[in-house]
């Protein structure tokens, strides 16, 4: 179940279906590219042209969790969606995975992909991987931020983990259960089954060592928060409200042409799948506005 064959021709099949009847949608390819340390990295792209949008994925999930923004942003944006290494169809390595070496990772995939002005859209952990790419490598091609559903350290800390964390994840039996409960609870509503299978596996795969680690984060809470403020980009945070304390907070202290805040309040974690056109919606408004707003100094 866990290997690299099966993941992949369930993504395949999932991705073949979804564009099956759709003949306005553009087609979606599967990208590969080497890391600097030799790790094979996979990445999906839709559509053309210089203005990308770039999904980054959360915890142990695949870049196929985006499937619905691949098929309808494509027709406007050219849309990539990330599986960092041992993530969805990218290679399981034992090498690090620590974050300097996962940002270094996703700089090497905007350069793979010839990315020039893009919006960098980071989904929970992926908000923070997106932050903190943005403090280490400043890229100068970055027109705008969607940060989705995570903390980004303003208002009162979020509740943690359970302090059993490590040992769930180090028992085999406890670790599948909660895993397959954590894939299921991202939706408000099933998503469709391939999708739920796919991203199952994709959480299933990586290794407890791993998994441990990704929720690791060496930063304190300050970091995040000044990281943003210091983004002269515009910014749309899209969440549930249980974060709409930080929305607020982000409304009060950005530029109002730099900051948007969405609060979707039927949709579950992955409320992009949940309530794909309510977000992609949003999304593309709001990356209309940030592309065509001038470069600021």
């Amino acid at each position: 179940m866990n290997g690299v064959a099966t993941l992949s021709s369930k993504v395949y099949l999932l991705l073949a279906l979804l564009t099956t009847g759709l003949a306005h949608a553009n087609p979606i390819h599967h990208r590969y590219f080497t890391s600097s340390d030799g790790v094979r990295l996979h990445y999906l792209e839709a559509g053309r042209g210089e203005q990308t949008l770039v999904f980054i994925p959360g915890w142990v999930m695949p870049a196929a969790v985006f499937e619905q923004q691949l098929l309808a942003l494509s027709n406007q944006f050219r849309v990539l969606a990330f599986d960092p290494r041992s993530q969805g169809l990218s290679a399981l390595t034992p090498l690090s995975h620590a974050p300097q070496r996962r940002l270094k990772d996703m700089d090497e995939f905007l350069k793979a992909a010839k990315v020039k002005n893009f919006i960098l859209a980071g989904w929970s952990l992926g908000v923070l991987e997106s932050l903190d790419y943005l403090a280490h490598y400043k890229p100068k091609g970055l027109r705008g931020l969607i940060l989705i559903d995570n903390s980004v350290g303003e208002g009162r800390p979020p509740s943690g983990r359970s302090s059993n964390f490590q040992q769930t994840m180090n028992d085999p039996k406890k670790r599948e259960a909660y895993l397959r409960a954590f894939s299921k609870d991202i939706y408000r509503e099933p998503p469709p089954p391939l999708l739920a299978q796919a991203v199952l596996d994709s959480a299933m795969r990586v290794p407890p060592k791993i998994a441990i680690q990704l929720m690791q984060q060496p930063y304190p809470r300050d970091y995040w928060r000044e990281t943003l403020e210091k983004q002269n980009v515009p910014v749309l945070y899209i969440a549930r409200p249980w974060l709409k304390e930080q929305g607020a907070a982000l409304l009060a202290k950005r530029p109002a042409d730099l900051i948007t805040v969405n609060i979707m309040d039927k949709p579950g974690h992955a409320l992009f799948v949940d309530d794909p056109k309510g977000f992609n919606d949003a999304a593309r408004s709001f990356s209309v506005a940030a592309f065509a707003r001038k470069i600021q100094p």
